[in-house]
């Protein structure tokens, strides 16, 4: 989709041959769980590309470690979420206990898979986008959505938001149009209604926090406290950038912070 619409909007060229084409819709590394890599960001290594040992070298690294992530982190807490989740009701402790695996089974298990399919990209000559930066350490929901499955937020920020109106049209329609962007992309995880009123209710956070960030105060001043107490989540999760670069894990010129500024209000 987003091929189409590149082109459409002439931010992207055609691709040079079918053959191209079809090893971008194929790149299957990222195909199950993300990032979303877009066209324009692989075009130019569809033809100019570099294998060199340090990518494979560093590919299988990160490979390792987000297998590591997924199956010793997530699946091993898995037990207790099932329980937690399942059809006997839980304790008041029990019930907590659960909810918190369930926290570090979600991450662990998507930013384990990112980090494999960046491992595999590495190993394949590619460089992918980075999918996860500590969100655990968020200090506000804005915040959390920057840090969160980067490539889905700047991904729904070009095709949603800004072409609703973003921020350019006033602050009341910009609430609606963060409202409509995570109750799309709550849609977008699954035709359920979990998954809408998913998307709704963080829709409303974003809204309400932008209400009161603009009127200098912080609705979600207790976050700094709970980021502390997950503050161990958020190192296990930075193993999977030990020893390694910043450019061992972005394609060049893709800086996320600054594409992710449609969370930000800029």
């Amino acid at each position: 989709m987003s091929y189409t619409i590149d082109l459409y909007r002439g931010t992207a060229k055609p691709a040079r041959s079918l053959w191209d084409f079809a090893c971008y819709v194929a790149l299957f590394p990222q195909l199950v769980a993300g990032p979303i890599v877009r066209y324009h960001e692989l075009a130019e290594q569809l033809v100019y590309r570099t294998h060199t040992w340090d990518k494979v070298r560093t590919g299988i690294a990160l490979f390792i470690i987000g297998l590591a992530k997924k199956v010793l982190l997530a699946d091993g807490v898995a037990p207790m979420v099932d329980l937690a989740f399942g059809p006997s009701t839980p304790g008041f402790i029990a019930s907590w206990i659960g909810v918190l695996a369930y926290t570090m089974q979600i991450y662990f298990d998507f930013s384990g898979y990112s980090d494999m399919a960046i491992g595999l990209g590495l190993f394949f000559g590619f460089r992918f986008p980075q999918n996860f930066n500590s969100p655990y350490q968020s200090v506000s929901i804005t915040d959390f959505w920057r840090r969160w499955h980067i490539s889905l937020s700047s991904w729904l920020r070009d095709y949603l938001y800004i072409p609703l109106g973003g921020n350019r049209i006033g602050p009341r329609r910009t609430y609606v149009n963060l409202f409509i962007v995570m109750l799309l992309g709550g849609l977008w995880h699954g035709a359920n209604w979990t998954f809408v009123i998913w998307g709704g209710f963080h829709g409303v956070m974003l809204a309400w926090e932008r209400l009161w960030r603009g009127r200098g105060k912080s609705p979600v001043g207790w976050l700094p406290r709970v980021r502390n107490f997950f503050s161990g989540f958020a190192r296990l999760g930075r193993l999977s950038r030990c020893g390694y670069s910043s450019s061992d894990w972005n394609l060049e010129g893709a800086d996320w912070a600054s594409r992710m500024g449609w969370m930000a209000g800029v």
